[in-house]
Order: C-alpha cells, then sequence, then structure tokens
C-alpha cells in the first residue's frame, strides 16, 4: 500500500516524506473532502477580494467606516446582480473586471506596488465589513445602490454623466451613491439641468475659445512671415 501512495505522490509532483506520511493517515481517518476545501478557498477568496475594493476604494484615503459600508454593498449587489458589464456573479470577477482598458475599480488597474495593501488598522476593519456584508450582517437599508462617486475626485465630464445616468439614493462619507433609473427617471434625467453638466459645457467652451485664439494668432504669424519674405 505504502509503494502504491507513494508512486501516486511523485506522479501528481508533490512527492515528499511529509507528503507520504500524511497519506497514509488520511486513509485511516479521512479530513475534508475537496469540495469542503475548495468552497472554503473561494469564501476565503470572496472576502479578500471585496477587502481589497473596500480598503483602495476608501480606508487607506480616510473614508468613514459608513462609506466603506456602502461600498461594500455596491460591490456585492454587481456580483449578485451577475450581469456581464459589472464582471459576472463572482465577486473577485467584479472587482477586477476590466473593458476595453479601463478598470471597473480605478485601484485594480494600478502597478502591483501601488495597490499591494499596508497589513494594519485600516486594513484589518476592511476586512470585517467585508465579512459582514458578506455574512448578510451589514445592516445597511440600500439594497438598490450600484454606483458611487467622489465630486471631489471625479472630472467634471464623468460628475455630468452620473447626473445623467443615475439617480442619487444617500451621500455616505465622501462620496455620493446611486441606483439604476427606471425608463421614466432616465426621461427626466435627460431634462434635468445639473451644475456638474453646465461647468463641464462651460469649460469645453473656454477651451474652443482658446483654441481659437491660438489658431488666429499662429494665421497672423503665418501671414507677417509672408509679408516679410517679400
Amino acid at each position: 500500500m505504502r509503494k502504491v501512495l507513494c508512486t501516486v505522490a511523485f506522479a501528481l509532483g508533490v512527492w515528499s516524506p511529509a507528503f507520504a506520511h500524511h497519506a497514509v493517515i488520511e486513509t485511516a481517518s479521512p479530513g475534508p473532502s475537496y469540495r469542503t476545501e475548495e468552497r472554503d478557498i473561494r469564501a476565503a477568496s470572496r472576502a479578500y477580494c471585496l477587502t481589497l475594493a473596500i480598503y483602495f476604494e476608501g480606508a487607506s484615503t480616510f473614508e468613514p467606516e459608513i462609506g466603506q459600508r456602502h461600498i461594500a454593498r455596491v460591490v456585492h449587489e454587481r456580483a449578485r446582480a451577475n450581469k456581464q458589464k459589472w464582471g459576472g456573479s463572482d465577486i473577485c470577477d467584479v472587482v477586477f473586471y476590466m473593458r476595453k482598458g479601463v478598470c471597473q475599480f480605478s485601484f485594480s488597474c494600478l502597478p502591483l506596488a501601488r495597490r499591494t495593501p499596508v497589513f494594519g488598522a485600516a486594513w484589518h476593519r476592511a476586512r470585517e465589513i467585508a465579512e459582514e456584508e458578506l455574512a448578510g450582517k451589514n445592516e445597511l437599508g440600500e439594497n438598490t445602490i450600484r454606483y458611487y462617486m467622489n465630486t471631489s475626485l471625479t472630472p467634471l465630464r464623468n460628475a455630468c454623466r452620473f447626473r445623467k445616468e443615475f439617480v442619487k439614493v444617500v451621500d455616505a462619507g465622501r462620496h455620493e451613491f446611486f441606483r439604476e433609473p427606471t425608463y421614466e427617471e432616465r426621461a427626466e434625467l435627460e431634462k434635468t439641468k445639473f451644475e456638474e453638466c453646465e461647468r463641464y459645457q462651460q469649460q469645453l467652451r473656454a477651451a474652443e475659445a482658446k483654441r481659437k485664439r491660438l489658431a488666429a494668432l499662429k494665421k497672423k504669424k503665418k501671414h507677417r512671415i509672408k509679408l516679410a519674405a517679400h
């Protein structure tokens, strides 16, 4: 029997005396099944990925706990929705989803050195929030939120798009949280004038005016050079 176990272990590429000894013990007293271990690994992975999102999207930037809890809810609800546009039903796939070179959560596109967490108090608190969210112990009433925005860090173009496409639900911490609109609400949003959109239009008009001034100056300069040549 020992010879058979050794042969199997070597074929799997994991041969060592410790493995052979462990195999003999398992023959006498079976441990957890592969299916059970797989579920444990998947559960740990979901918690880790959700913790990463909470940490980098909130905790590492001193987001208050209430904001972190709402971020956790957004990520979890996107996974529960099981939509391809968000990466499907797996939380890790949602957290690291990329489409056309754009990451769903911006931190996941950072170089590895910049998205490696510091395992301090902020990380541990983010981990607790993630575990509570996955266990159904995150007592937030907002189950419809799917998007969030920090207006102080969001370019006017994107802020305008958020206002025009989504319905604001709540302010929490440094972020605003949104849900998807109904058909009637979407039509109403399109007609509404939002401050960010007005400012963005002003920004575009100023940029266009500057472009025209530079073009006019360039034209005059070319004209003077042409006259000087004659």
